[in-house]
């Protein structure tokens, strides 16, 4: 049989209960059993105490205890347990036989402990009510009985049995109130569990609109919230995934429709195989493969797979290195490169310099592509507590404020004729956040004093 949580949840409650129900109901059987003996013993001591009063004229100092005989010590009995039953006409005969047997079960004592009659003395003291017998303020003897362990007579019998019974009763019916109450409370806390269940399986089968009512703030409800974020994300993901896909399509498809068009223009001699249409032809493949390349990047950052980070690097060599690569190309276009770094030593972050070469020369490259003649381009690296802070800003043009947020999602443009003609594929600025990322840095974009763009790293000082 497959125990599901519901059972193993109300077996368990059931078993404590049963547990506590049986035990509670034990020691209140035997509490009251021991209560009712002390009761029946206190009641005895009582009639002893009268019996001791009723002997202690039959002691005299001349002659101890010879005035008490067998016959006079069954008066006193008989006077002191006088119990009428019933109409109180009770026989004769078992009116004699009670005081018989009270008389074998009561023993009266001399002062040194010594039984006055026949009888036999008791062997522990732990097991006897004794009360002593005062005569002329001195204790000349003592009346003494055995303790009762069981019901005496048929009324307190009656009585121990009748409440046996009625708490036999009250047992079966809180056992099953309590089965009742198990039930309902274990199905009223694993509904939860039961509507999450449903969800992870509607989850399972690619509903992503999935959603559960979430009530209440226990550990089931904070359990719900996370899964309803979950099921968001996996919905994010699904639909970045098909966009992603999409876009990548879409990417591809230019340059090989250009390829394509220009290739069967070749083919049909509406062209004819010169310099400048070959060169046409090799610039379409070089986007082409640049796309491919910066695709094979991103999914290797994406699994982590290329990043050393274990060795110490020089981040104000590797910037300056990376500008001083990009000054000619700079004149060239007419644009001012000026490097602002202000480090009195080196300062070292745990990094992969190969991987920070190629996030400088591609927020390089990006500002190089985008900024118009004559234009300006700082890059600034300076100390901020505990982090290196590095800005590239640069002039006109600027992007509008709404795509601020969106610069380094993947095949993002700003322009996407503008950026198509100046070969840009849209994957660089979200290289430059993988990399960042990886370093455990931030990269921020805003708008640039100079009248165009600025993005700012921070990245993390090695403690070494």
């Amino acid at each position: 049989m497959r125990l599901t949580l519901f059972k193993k949840i109300l077996f368990s409650m059931l078993f404590i209960s049963a547990l506590m129900v049986l035990g509670m109901a034990w020691s209140i059987n035997d509490s009251f059993q021991t209560g009712l003996q002390k009761y029946l013993n206190h009641g005895e001591e009582e009639r002893l105490e009268i019996v001791s009063e009723y002997i202690a004229p039959y002691y005299s100092e001349q002659n101890g205890w010879q005035g008490l005989t067998p016959d006079t010590m069954l008066t006193v009995l008989s006077q002191v347990f006088n119990r009428p039953r019933g109409d109180g006409n009770e026989p004769k005969k078992a009116r004699k036989e009670l005081i018989r047997r009270l008389f074998k079960r009561i023993v009266v004592l001399d002062e040194n402990d010594q039984p006055i009659f026949s009888q036999r003395k008791s062997k522990s003291t732990n097991e006897i009510i004794k009360v002593p017998v005062i005569y002329q303020q001195k204790t000349v003897g003592w009346v003494t009985t055995q303790k009762r362990y069981v019901i005496p007579g048929e009324l307190e019998s009656t009585f121990y049995h009748q409440q046996q019974y009625n708490l036999m009763w009250i047992v079966l019916w809180v056992t099953l109130l309590s089965f009742t109450l198990a039930w309902l409370l274990v199905r009223h806390f694993l509904t939860p569990l039961k509507r999450l269940e449903n969800a992870a399986n509607s989850l399972q089968e690619g509903d992503y609109l999935t959603q559960i009512d979430v009530k209440g703030e226990d550990e089931l409800a904070a359990l719900s919230l996370r899964f309803n974020e979950l099921s968001g994300s996996l919905l994010r993901q699904k639909e970045n995934r098909e966009q992603w896909l999409a876009d990548i399509s879409h990417e591809l498809r230019t340059p090989i429709s250009v390829l394509k068009s220009e290739i069967e223009a070749l083919q049909d001699g509406i062209r004819k195989p010169e310099p400048k249409y070959i060169d046409s032809l090799h610039n379409q493949v070089q986007n082409l493969s640049q796309l491919v390349n910066d695709l094979y990047q991103l999914s290797l950052s994406d699994a982590g797979m290329q990043f050393d980070l274990a060795e110490s690097v020089d981040v104000q060599q590797v910037l300056a290195t990376s500008c001083s690569q990009y000054q000619l190309r700079c004149q060239e276009k007419q644009i001012q490169l000026q490097s602002d770094f202000n480090l009195k030593k080196p300062v070292y972050i745990k990094g992969d310099k190969k991987s920070l070469t190629q996030l400088f020369s591609n927020l390089l490259e990006n500002s190089l592509r985008y900024t118009d003649a004559p234009g300006l381009l700082q890059v600034k690296l300076k100390l901020n507590k505990q982090q290196l802070q590095i800005c590239i800003e640069d002039s006109a043009p600027s992007v509008p404020d709404q795509a601020l947020p969106k610069l380094f999602e993947r095949l993002y443009r700003v322009d996407e004729s503008r950026s198509r003609l100046s070969g840009g594929s849209g994957l660089g600025l979200s290289i430059c956040q993988t990399i960042v990322k990886a370093h455990q840095g931030e990269m921020i974009a805003t708008h640039s004093a100079l009248g165009g763009l600025t993005i700012t790293i921070y990245l993390p000082i090695s403690e070494s």
